[in-house]
């Protein structure tokens, strides 16, 4: 029986640990809701992993897989190798297969429990045999020791692992008292339900590899500062994540549901701009390009919550801004953070260079501003713990400033052919001023992004590889790897229903 536990444990690691994307069809219905009951109402967390080897995701996955130069057939030929080899007195086929189809439940019993870095017992797994004639087989060949009863199942140890099985259903957790209240709590009502689950996953796909679920108010209130947090209208209004993972032939997606109560609500208390219409990103190799809508919205957002977490540390940054308006005559809300109501197109390096490219709404009106606040940059920098920094100004008050840092790093910013244009390196300035962004195919919300996954991961590795043992031979059979890698792409929108998001990377 071990290696059927093992089997399951396989799945809980790949789903909770990285979300592979390694399942098949369309979920049974029943099964689901049957292995669901085993978690409390109030469970944090729970994903549900489809296990039909044969189902399309798995095909999807091995098409993936053959791609690249790994040394397995299928994800069934490397579960057999690992869980019924020579030895073993298990055959794959005969004795595990037959149990797998259905879908496969993991999920968290407590709150504090599983934010606890250091908690490794709080789990709850169940999953309905396909076939009960093998699940019998199996338990018959390896023989656990059986050593009770609960609520109506069948508890039995084998190798420390506790267990237990009730009509078609195999059910084990980190405990064996939780084992017990798991079984006993199927027999009640209070219990997590398919509906609830199914709510949080909504216009997700169903047929997914693998679909998690979450309660954001619970984990929220069990964190100190909870209450506080919740004083911003949209944390407040946050219910649940739903989360699926996906493969495709030549894909894996990654979807996003995060569920808000749209009472009260307002376009003005959201994180970033509401909307499908989506912003143009900059495309330079081997970085990733990002694209932000209305910028001054997540701004907002961000002075909004600080003001309900913190009023008094907020009160001393307003003072600080009015104290800028009066001195350089200016007003930060307006000619600075308002003019940022356009689209933000950007492009970030893995060695941590930028470069920002702006639309901003009254380019003229801006460049006053900047030369105005320029004359008092270099002292509110080391005042803000940034050490020394001196400013190099533009002739005639248009152009370029250049901002450089206490280690020698220069950012330059400034207002280029009427846009607000901010890089790491000034000789690009007018290149990215010039520079005409591109749309991301398929992208809705405000925030997009974009990147050819082989050059970043080669640039990556190139950046990193010597701190991840990658140098040399090594490095450049990596690269070699990474030759099948497309394109990585995602977004994000918002509404005052919820968020939705998509990462999808395809390959070659």
């Amino acid at each position: 029986m071990r290696r059927l536990v093992a089997v399951l444990a396989l799945f809980a690691c790949l789903a909770v640990t990285a979300l592979a994307a390694c399942g098949g069809d369309d979920e049974d219905t029943g099964a689901l809701g049957s292995a669901l009951s085993y978690l409390p109402k109030e469970t944090p967390f729970a994903v549900a992993i489809d296990t039909n080897l044969d189902g399309e995701q798995y095909k999807a996955l091995d098409s993936i897989i053959g791609r690249f130069p790994i040394d397995a057939a299928s994800l069934k030929e490397l579960l057999r190798d690992e869980l019924a080899g020579p030895g073993s007195g298990v055959d794959f086929e005969e004795d595990i297969e037959p149990i797998l189809g259905n879908p496969f439940v993991v999920g968290a019993t407590d709150v504090t429990s599983f934010i606890d870095s250091n908690e490794t017992q709080d789990f709850v797994a169940a999953l309905q045999a396909k076939d009960r004639d093998a699940l019998d087989s199996l338990i018959e060949k390896t023989a656990p020791s059986e050593v009770g009863e609960v609520a109506g199942a069948t508890k039995y140890e084998d190798g420390g692992t506790s267990f237990a099985i009730k009509d078609e259903m195999v059910i084990f957790a980190g405990s064996s008292e939780r084992l017990d209240q798991a079984l006993e709590r199927a027999d009640g009502d209070d219990h997590l339900d398919e509906d609830t689950f199914d709510a949080a996953l909504e216009d997700l796909p169903k047929d997914a590899a693998a679909r998690v679920y979450s309660d954001l108010q619970l984990l929220i209130g069990s964190d100190p500062g909870g209450e506080q947090a919740r004083k911003i209208e949209w944390i407040g209004a946050l219910r649940t994540l739903g989360l699926t993972a996906s493969a495709r032939e030549d894909e894996l997606e990654l979807q996003l549901n995060v569920r808000t109560d749209p009472n009260g609500l307002s376009h003005d208390d959201l994180p970033i701009a509401a909307g499908d219409e989506a912003p143009p990103i900059l495309n330079r190799e081997g970085e990733v390009g990002l694209g932000i809508r209305d910028p001054a919205q997540i701004v907002q957002f961000a002075e909004a919550a600080g003001q309900a977490i913190n009023p008094s540390g907020f009160g001393d940054y307003a003072q600080a801004k009015q104290t800028l308006d009066s001195s350089l005559d200016i007003s930060i809300d307006d000619d600075l953070i308002g003019q940022l109501t356009g689209d933000l197109a950007a492009s970030i390096a893995p060695d941590g260079g930028f470069a920002v490219r702006a639309e901003v709404e009254r380019p003229e009106a801006l460049s006053r501003t900047l030369a105005k606040v320029a004359d008092v940059l270099p002292s509110f920098a080391e005042g803000a713990g940034f050490g020394a920094v001196t400013i190099k100004k533009p002739s005639g008050g248009d152009g370029l400033y250049t901002l450089t840092q206490a280690d020698g790093d220069d950012i330059a910013f400034g207002v280029v052919e009427g846009v607000l244009v901010v890089v790491d390196d000034p000789a690009e300035a007018d290149e990215i001023a010039a520079e005409q962004p591109e749309e991301v195919e398929g992208a809705q919300g405000a925030v997009a992004m974009r990147s050819d996954a082989q050059h970043l991961a080669n640039a990556v590795i190139e950046q990193f590889g010597p701190a991840l043992g990658l140098s040399g031979l090594n490095a450049l059979g990596a690269q070699l790897f990474t030759d099948n890698f497309g394109e990585l792409s995602g977004s994000l929108s918002a509404s005052t229903d919820g968020l939705r998001g998509r990462l999808r990377l395809t390959f070659n």
